[in-house]
């Protein structure tokens, strides 16, 4: 079912569910519950059952209890000026917004930057040019966002991610040229201009939320590709190629690539129990620039397809069971009804709430949970201060729960169905018994992880690392329940699913290389490719009643995964695999560029970012 609903204002509102949507509390506003059939009785369950009918639906669903509403005029230039020059702000506002120069500036500098580098530029202080005129576009940009966004923002782990993989690639580039006069354009018009189009979501300006803002995304994301193409394939002009080498024995130095490649002609040197392993630093830095280019990419995309919607900013979705065999315990939190807050300006804002509110539930088809049900739209406390505060003149932004759906479940829905072509019967007959007896697989699956990890290091025969098989059962029977909708919602976003996704298959393809693929290992790193992506990455399309009625917190397997893929990247990229031979390369040419990887070397570059999402999954 849809409605639509009218609100004052102007703004847009965080995503706060699985495939993220949001409402605006301006203008004319719309939203959507995704609904299905209702479900069967409880009495009528084993009849459905055996009909292939749903059991139960499982809604997704964000925060109501928390609708966040900023003052649009405070933004960071106002806190700059401080309670002295507040008189001052509206023209100074308007001095500061985003002009057309500014507009112009910028790009130009990022583009101009890229192409001279590319040329031989004998006057390195005309570098200073592109770096000081791409100074008006991310001051225009930050003068505009709200510090109270920028502080939920500064807890977002894609935010610190990206921002983070950016200021890494600024600093390779940067001592790749020395630390000389080409660093300023780096600095003050690549990356200011990269770490603002993260903060996004965050700004107060209707021109650059708007049209043009899709416009940026695109325009950045075309000048990472841009920019890891020219250097990756050497066509930089005058920069040096940095190795960094690690010797278990010496520890960390750095080379130049000419010097390490005229001493040592592999990539790894092995010299009885001393292992080298080095890597070229612009060739990390890169790595991290195609993970920013990828994450800016996915929000340009949704700026295009969802314009309403907030790019960057996200929340989590909870996930409660509506029907089915067991009657949920809701426990009421009291929140704050929409029409408590007293000012009378803000009566439309909380019409608008209002609105959202029926158009969630007044459908036809759409069951409801109860705790969904009992929880009202409100401000938080911050949110109802900025309310009551407002003059009649006034305009703010409101930042709302997304798109809630709700997704049915039940024999034909699971993964096992879809691979059997929709024999539900024969799905449900196998999913019911392997779940009876799954003891039967999780403890040899345990056994076998444990003689895989030890095989490695050859204090037993490496032929045992066959025994790593047995994880395929207790994995298989997690992946035969997945629901078919969830696992499609899953794999849809780009950046939370195949970031992680293709970096661990990358770099489990250099691990099975590194040991001349052998078939027992190859075997144990397919197993464990599997495993991850069933119970960490599709955790959340496991939608069985007991799973989500009954389970606790998934901290522990999370730190099991972390632990267990941590273990093997220290024993092979640390030399404790004795078969984790040096010599297997990877070597190509790409423009002027002779690429020459180790496979070990691929895999502790690649491994990385799948751990780096485990940190995430435990934190959250």
């Amino acid at each position: 079912g849809t409605g639509t609903g009218t609100g004052t204002g102007t703004g847009t509102g965080t995503a706060t569910s699985a495939g993220s949507a949001t409402v605006t509390a301006g203008g004319d506003s719309s939203s959507s519950t995704k609904t299905s059939p209702t479900p069967v009785e409880e009495g009528e369950e084993e009849e459905a059952e055996e009909d292939g009918k749903d059991t139960h639906f499982v809604s997704f669903e964000g925060d109501r209890s928390r609708v966040v509403v900023i003052d649009k005029k405070a933004t960071v230039l106002r806190w700059l000026l401080g309670k002295a020059w507040q008189s001052w702000h509206n023209k100074v506002w308007a001095a500061c917004q985003l002009t057309p120069i500014c507009a112009v500036l910028g790009p130009v500098s990022i583009v101009t930057t890229l192409v001279a580098y590319t040329c031989f530029v004998r006057d390195k202080g005309l570098f200073l040019i592109p770096g000081i005129t791409g100074v008006g576009l991310w001051y225009n940009m930050l003068t505009s966002r709200s510090p109270r966004v920028l502080r939920i923002l500064a807890k977002d782990f894609d935010m610190l991610f990206n921002i983070g993989n950016m200021i890494v690639w600024a600093c390779c580039l940067s001592a790749s040229f020395g630390w000389d006069e080409r660093t300023v354009p780096v600095v003050l018009a690549v990356m200011m201009n990269a770490f603002l189009m993260v903060l996004v979501d965050a700004t107060c300006s209707d021109f650059e939320y708007g049209g043009s803002r899709r416009i940026f995304l695109s325009f950045t994301t075309l000048m990472c590709f841009s920019g890891l193409v020219l250097d990756q394939g050497g066509l930089y002009n005058d920069v040096e190629n940095i190795v960094w080498v690690f010797n278990t024995r010496d520890g960390f130095h750095a080379t130049t690539a000419e010097a390490w490649e005229a001493t040592n002609s592999t990539a790894l040197a092995d010299d009885g129990n001393t292992i080298t392993l080095h890597t070229y630093l612009r060739s990390v830095g890169n790595t991290r620039v195609l993970f920013f280019a990828v994450f800016i990419a996915t929000a340009a995309w949704a700026s295009i397809y969802h314009p309403t919607e907030c790019a960057i900013l996200k929340n989590a979705a909870r996930r409660s069971v509506i029907g089915g065999a067991q009657e949920e315990e809701v426990v009421e939190v009291p929140s704050t009804a929409a029409g408590t807050v007293p000012h009378e300006g803000s009566q439309e804002l909380q019409y608008s709430l209002s609105t959202y509110q029926a158009e969630q539930e007044d459908t036809e088809e759409a069951p409801v949970s109860q705790q969904l049900n009992d929880e009202r739209m409100a401000l938080d406390a911050e949110s109802e201060a900025t309310v009551n505060g407002l003059g009649d003149d006034d305009e703010v932004i409101a930042f709302m729960p997304a798109e809630e759906i709700i997704i049915p479940d039940g024999p034909k829905r699971s993964m096992l169905c879809f691979l059997l072509c929709g024999n539900h019967c024969v799905a449900k007959r196998v999913n019911d018994f392997a779940e009876e007896h799954k003891a039967w697989g999780g403890i040899p699956g345990f056994i076998g992880f444990i003689i895989f990890l030890v095989a490695l290091t050859e204090v037993i025969p490496l032929n045992l690392t066959w025994v790593s098989v047995l994880l395929l059962p207790d994995t298989t029977r997690d992946f035969f329940k997945l629901n078919t909708h969830a696992v499609k919602l899953c794999i849809s976003e780009p950046f939370d699913f195949m970031v992680p996704f293709a970096t661990l298959t990358v770099g489990l393809i250099g691990g099975m290389a590194s040991f001349d693929f052998h078939p027992g290992c190859c075997a144990g790193f397919i197993c464990f490719d599997f495993f991850f992506i069933t119970d960490i990455l599709l955790s959340d399309a496991d939608l069985t009643e007991s799973v989500i009625r009954e389970a606790g917190s998934n901290v522990p397997i999370y730190m099991i995964a972390f632990i267990t893929f941590g273990s093997i990247y220290a024993m092979i990229v640390f030399g404790a695999c004795p078969s984790a031979s040096s010599q297997h390369q990877l070597s190509f040419t790409f423009f002027n560029s002779h690429v020459k990887i180790s496979f070990i070397s691929m895999f502790a570059r690649f491994m990385t970012t799948p751990l780096i999402f485990l940190a995430k999954f435990i934190f959250k």
